[in-house]
C-alpha cells in the first residue's frame, strides 16, 4: 500500500500507526493554547510577552508546528473525512472507527486482494 493517512483527534487516540501520516484535528487548538498559556491579563503586557515568546526558538518551533497542524486540518477537509478515527489508504479507501491503524490497513488490504 502506498500512502496511509490517519485522521483523528485527541479524544480518539490511535495505535500501530507505523509510517502513516497522523492528522489530529484538534492539534491547532492545543498549540494555540500552548502559545498563549501564562500570558498576562493586561492586553498591552500580553501583546509584548507574546511577541517576545514568538521570537524565541521555542516560539518559532511552535509557530512552525501550528502552521503544519492547520495544513493537516485543511488536507483532512479535502479528504472529506466523515468521522474519526479514519484510516485512508491511497486517498481512496477508508475505514472509520478503528483505532488500530494496522488492523484498518489490513482490512483494506484484504478488500483489495479480493478485488483482484
Amino acid at each position: 500500500m502506498a500512502e496511509t493517512i490517519v485522521v483523528t483527534d485527541s479524544q480518539h487516540p490511535v495505535i500501530n500507526s507505523g509510517n502513516a501520516r497522523v492528522i489530529e484535528l484538534d492539534r491547532p487548538a492545543q498549540l494555540s493554547y500552548a502559545l498563549s498559556q501564562g500570558l498576562p491579563a493586561d492586553p498591552q503586557r500580553a501583546a509584548s510577552a507574546a511577541k517576545e515568546r514568538l521570537s524565541s526558538e521555542e516560539g518559532r518551533r511552535l509557530t512552525a508546528e501550528l502552521r503544519r497542524a492547520y495544513q493537516d486540518v485543511a488536507d483532512a477537509k479535502g479528504l472529506k473525512v466523515q468521522k474519526v478515527p479514519a484510516v485512508i489508504v491511497d486517498r481512496t479507501y477508508v475505514v472509520y472507527g478503528l483505532a488500530d491503524v494496522a488492523e484498518a490497513t489490513g482490512l483494506i488490504d484484504a478488500y483489495l486482494q479480493g478485488e483482484h
